[in-house]
């Protein structure tokens, strides 16, 4: 995996000139991300996920984070990359980003991939939106397996100032194995200060349901 990190290295390198220079008219904004889930029948913990990035105007780097399943003695995931927005818009955004993955744990068998991971948002009106993140898992050594990842594909509907409702869809599939679909309702609950708490109520998967909890905060740097 030494390869990848050099690699990642090299592009922050190179990016950083870019941000630099779009820095010199663009805060800087930090962001971090927390999230949790919980399995009923069995009541098993799922996953936890922490993540931290950086943009420079439209470009981000460096995004790092770790994430485990189950018990995180078996299997855990670290990744990092960077990538940029493509299109900010009143209507659109689109975001690509390309991460480096090394899993751990005496069930992960040292595998590593290579992300593309891709962000959608469109903005119907006001209150609606919908929002879609998809990443394949792509081999980088013989023990790792393709995946795919529809993380969530969601539309919201603002109520007030502070409150979104929606509905999601989720996917994933491993190598040959068959898909899991797994839809889902959410809740979500935004502030100034202290950034936006997600909540999944009920998520449907194919053991039983699960509740995911997930947290976001932003801080801009000052000009």
């Amino acid at each position: 995996m030494r390869h990848a990190f050099a690699f990642t290295t090299v592009f922050f390198v190179a990016t950083s000139g870019s941000c630099a220079q779009e820095n010199q008219a663009t805060p800087v904004t930090d962001f971090f991300i927390a999230r949790t889930s919980q399995t009923f029948s069995p009541s098993v913990p799922g996953y936890r996920l922490g993540e931290f990035f950086r943009m420079y105007g439209s470009w981000i780097g460096p995004d790092c984070g770790y994430i485990d399943f189950g018990k995180a003695t078996l299997y855990r995931e670290v990744f990092c990359g960077g990538g940029k927005m493509l299109h900010g818009g009143k209507r659109l955004t689109l975001i690509e980003e390309f991460y480096f993955d090394q899993a751990s744990g005496p069930t992960a068998k040292s595998a590593n991939y290579f992300q593309p991971w891709t962000f959608v948002q469109v903005n119907f009106s006001k209150k609606l939106t919908s929002e879609t993140v998809y990443f394949p898992y792509l081999p980088l050594n013989h023990t790792a397996t393709i995946q795919h990842v529809l993380e969530h594909a969601k539309v919201e509907y603002r109520i007030g100032h502070r409150w979104k409702v929606g509905v999601g869809y989720a996917l994933y599939k491993f190598g040959n194995e068959p898909r899991q679909d797994k839809p889902f309702v959410t809740v979500t609950r935004e502030t100034e200060r202290w950034g936006a708490v997600e909540l999944w109520p009920y998520q449907k998967i194919p053991t039983g349901a699960q509740m995911q909890l997930r947290y976001s905060l932003s801080h801009k740097h000052s000009s």
